[in-house]
């Protein structure tokens, strides 16, 4: 082989295994880039499913959902997961309020009591043993019935033209100044934040002004039809033609004579109690029924007071002699010693009793045509045993001997007065957490009140001068009106002494007087007396509900309400979060 075959050999050779290495460089490079496509489509894809991932959240904690999602239907309203969420937690809200207020720190002992923890979620707890119906549930359904009716309200009102006055508009603007305020004071940076937390996400201003302008269109609605409803004189007459003892107050005595407290003898068992025979307990019931036969001869409160005090049961005795007395004394019976007998034992007063509040068995007899004040007469308590063979035995365990005090039929006008407070100032907290005060701190009190009373006496001694006067001087919340209370009756729910100073038939437009109560002393002034008398209200407002209970009745009850879709709703709510 020459030379030059040689090296153009060579040549080929070297250019083989150059293509031999760009071959295998380029192989690696096809499988590098291979690498790097897969790598980059993992990571897009991880890139995708974190962008879902957030997205799908972001989408739930917006509130869109909620807003689109249909929770309950009533009539022609699709109500969605955020208003179903104002109705269910305000009703949730307006119950605890309601017994916060009514049992203050014994709320959540309360709440144990119907068995809710206040530190648990309300759809995890079952409104009774074994119940598949959760407290969440209880407080949905009463949610739905309110939307239904307020909404079958809204419904009937827009469609007769009523609606919001500009004073609920302002109202409305308020409330979300408040809520403003509110959310400041919790710390979240605006309403809509504040309302979501409160309410659950898709809450805000918007819907929620929606939901108040629903409810209190209802509500005006209802009470300017209430307020339609009057009555003249023939109807109020007619309506309590089989009902009139129904509108009267009464006021008794009643002394209750028991048979065990004349129980004498007896045998004594191991465990310190005893036993009678049937002779004894016949001889018991003997001398029980004497004194009440004796008791309800009397006519008239004072006699049958004497007449309990000297009854030989209730006469002193000595702690040798206890023959005749009670083994277990009770209120209005003898007592067992001499020292336990420091008072007269009398008969226990009822005051202002309504008919319907008197024991079922006493409203015959006191609604009697021909019962006079001071009548008497007595009722059997009785029980009902099985004798030996099996047979109904009926035993008069104690009798009712009872003095009827006063029937009032409550014809008298209601009274309008004003007053003028000047509260005790000082005072000292006692162990209970209790506001006292000293004598001299009432002492004081009582005279600035006087001198203040003085004051419009000197001068011109007018409703208009005695107006001005609270206005500058009460410290009580009525002062912007004059110290103006109205409409008051014997049912009316004031203190007592500023009741009865009210109530008095006697009072005449311009009495003065200077009272007591727990609060301070009241300058009083007797306004005028009521065009109504408190019998007549008490049917007007019977005939009134009686009525519009027709009348909304008939609008509500056609409609119903269905849940759809109740997993965006805030069914695990936890009372303790409400504070």
């Amino acid at each position: 082989m020459s030379a030059s075959d040689k090296k153009k050999l060579r040549k080929e050779a070297e250019a083989m295994a150059l293509t031999e290495k760009q071959k295998k460089q380029m192989s690696e490079e096809k499988k590098l880039k291979a690498i790097t496509v897969s790598f980059v489509a993992i990571m897009l894809v991880i890139a995708l499913i974190a962008a879902s991932v957030l997205g799908v959240r972001g989408y739930k904690n917006s509130g869109l959902i909620d807003r689109i999602t249909t929770a309950a239907v009533t009539g022609s309203h699709e109500l969605n997961s955020v208003m179903v969420n104002y109705y269910f937690i305000d009703q949730i809200k307006t119950s605890y309020t309601e017994i916060k207020n009514s049992f203050g720190d014994n709320a959540s002992m309360y709440f144990g009591y119907m068995g809710i923890n206040v530190n648990a979620p309300l759809n995890t707890q079952p409104v009774s043993e074994g119940s598949e119906k959760t407290w969440a549930d209880y407080y949905l359904e009463s949610a739905l019935s309110k939307a239904k009716n307020d909404l079958a309200l809204y419904d009937k009102a827009s469609a007769e033209g009523f609606k919001l006055t500009e004073e609920d508009e302002k109202a409305i603007e308020s409330n979300t100044q408040m809520l403003e305020y509110y959310a400041a004071m919790s710390g979240y940076s605006s309403v809509n934040k504040y309302l979501k937390a409160t309410y659950g996400n898709g809450a805000n201003l918007k819907s929620y002004n929606e939901y108040i302008r629903i409810t209190t269109l209802a509500a005006n609605y209802y009470n300017a039809h209430r307020d339609s409803l009057t009555y003249d004189d023939a109807a109020i007459r007619e309506y309590e033609k089989d009902k009139y003892y129904e509108y009267s107050n009464f006021s008794y005595a009643v002394y209750t004579v028991k048979v065990s407290d004349y129980l004498t003898g007896g045998t004594e068992n191991e465990d310190g109690s005893k036993t009678y025979s049937e002779e004894e307990k016949a001889a018991a019931q003997e001398k029980a029924k004497a004194d009440m036969e004796k008791l309800k001869a009397i006519v008239g409160l004072e006699a049958f007071d004497a007449a309990i005090s000297e009854l030989e049961i209730n006469k002193p005795t000595s702690s040798e002699s206890t023959e005749g007395t009670a083994d277990a004394p009770t209120e209005g019976t003898a007592d067992a010693s001499a020292d336990d007998k420091q008072n007269t034992v009398v008969s226990q007063k009822k005051d202002i009793v309504k008919y319907t509040d008197l024991p079922e068995n006493y409203r015959e007899w006191m609604a009697s045509a021909d019962r006079k004040d001071g009548d008497v007469t007595a009722f059997n308590n009785e029980t009902t045993t099985k004798d030996a063979e099996g047979n109904d035995k009926v035993v008069i365990e104690s009798y009712d001997v009872v003095c009827l005090m006063e029937r009032n039929d409550n014809k008298q006008p209601m009274s309008n007065v004003r007053h003028l407070l000047v509260k005790f100032e000082g005072g000292t907290t006692d162990a209970k957490g209790n506001k006292v005060y000293s004598d001299t701190e009432k002492a004081a009190a009582k005279a600035e009140a006087e001198r203040l009373l003085q004051v419009w006496k000197d001068g011109a001694a007018t409703e208009d001068s005695f107006i001005a006067l609270v206005k500058e001087h009460s410290d009580d919340g009525s002062a912007e009106t004059g110290g103006l209370f109205e409409d008051i009756h014997p049912d009316s729910n004031y203190v007592e002494s500023f009741l009865n100073w009210s109530i008095d038939p006697d009072r005449q437009p311009g009495d003065t007087d200077v009272i007591v109560s727990e609060y301070g002393y009241h300058v009083m002034f007797y306004s005028s007396h009521d065009e109504v008398t408190y019998r007549d209200y008490m049917i007007t407002e019977d005939l009134r509900t009686r009525d519009l209970e027709a009348w909304y009745n008939g609008i509500v009850e056609p409609v119903s309400v269905t849940t759809v879709n109740t997993k965006r709703l805030k069914l695990d709510f936890v009372l303790a979060n409400l504070g």
